[in-house]
């Protein structure tokens, strides 16, 4: 039976809250570089490098963490570098860089400098169950398994470390866990996946072998869709139509709305940045990138 998370009023759930002080915003409308137009994803790699998934213009672009912008790859098409609505990125690999190209089907594969090396597609000899369309989102382990979020399917798929798919889970056989509407996936440690859902308006929580663990629920949630987490395992979680960003930590036992006082308008993902003495939040709001810092 899955475990709704308790929200708890009283003094300990305050001390939790934090409070987003903003240091800067970067992007703004428009196809020039550095400009956005419906981003959907960001992230930040080992090497400081912020990418943002520039959806609308079909492109990635990056970004140093003080917003300046660095260089942009793709544009619209099929060809290798060139991308139809890419929807994710993962950065956290050790070696390599994999991009959700979402209406081209396929996940793109790249080395840290952003050269193109291969993509992956849905192979039609596969049973049934190992094929996919549309690829909203996409996370690797350290061991490389490659698993592939189908927007169309409303599945995962999980590849081996040698391309070859192994299991398919989130469906009908998963009964009343079945996925909704899924919108990103992301590791939470080394044994555990997170799937956030903004049709079941919750977080699944899956094992690395596909079995349903348990989920996050919550009535602050409306339509939860991008998902980070931090290093101390403790969870940020992005929904544009509540307007808000939440904490949730590292036990599942408090959820808190991270305040803003001039409020976000539609957050749709979000990334950290941490070092030793301070934690910054990078969101995706708009077409704009809002960065501050977080405080309790």
């Amino acid at each position: 039976m899955s475990k709704k998370i308790i929200i708890f009023l009283l003094a300990p759930f305050f001390l939790l809250a934090q409070t987003f002080v903003e240091k800067g915003r970067f992007g703004g409308t428009g196809n020039e570089n550095g400009k956005l137009n419906n981003p959907h994803a960001i992230a930040i790699s080992k090497e400081k490098i912020v990418y943002v998934v520039d959806t609308g213009n079909h492109r990635i672009q990056l970004f140093d963490l003080s917003g300046n912008f660095i260089k942009s790859i793709g544009g619209f098409g099929f060809k290798n570098d060139q991308f139809d609505s890419p929807r994710d990125i993962w950065v956290d690999s050790i070696i390599d860089i994999y991009i959700s190209d979402y209406n081209n089907r396929r996940i793109q594969r790249y080395d840290r400098n952003m050269n193109f090396l291969n993509s992956l597609y849905s192979n039609e000899a596969e049973d049934v169950a190992f094929q996919f369309a549309e690829v909203a989102s996409c996370a690797v382990t350290s061991q490389n398994d490659l698993f592939i979020l189908d927007h169309d399917e409303y599945k995962i798929i999980k590849f081996k470390r040698d391309g070859t798919a192994e299991r398919s889970f989130g469906r009908f056989e998963s009964g009343e866990n079945e996925l909704d509407l899924p919108e990103q996936l992301e590791l939470w440690g080394v044994d555990k996946l997170l799937v956030t859902d903004s049709g079941a308006k919750c977080i699944f929580i899956y094992d690395l072998f596909g079995n349903f663990i348990n989920k996050i629920e919550s009535d602050l949630f409306v339509q939860p869709t991008g998902i980070e987490v931090g290093n101390k395992k403790n969870i940020y979680l992005a929904d544009p139509q509540a307007k808000k960003v939440f904490f949730i930590d590292n036990k599942l036992e408090h959820i808190s709305e991270i305040v803003f006082p001039q409020q976000f308008r539609t957050p749709r993902d979000l990334a950290i940045y941490s070092t030793m003495d301070e934690t910054t939040l990078f969101v995706i709001d708009g077409n704009e990138i809002v960065v501050g810092l977080l405080q309790n």
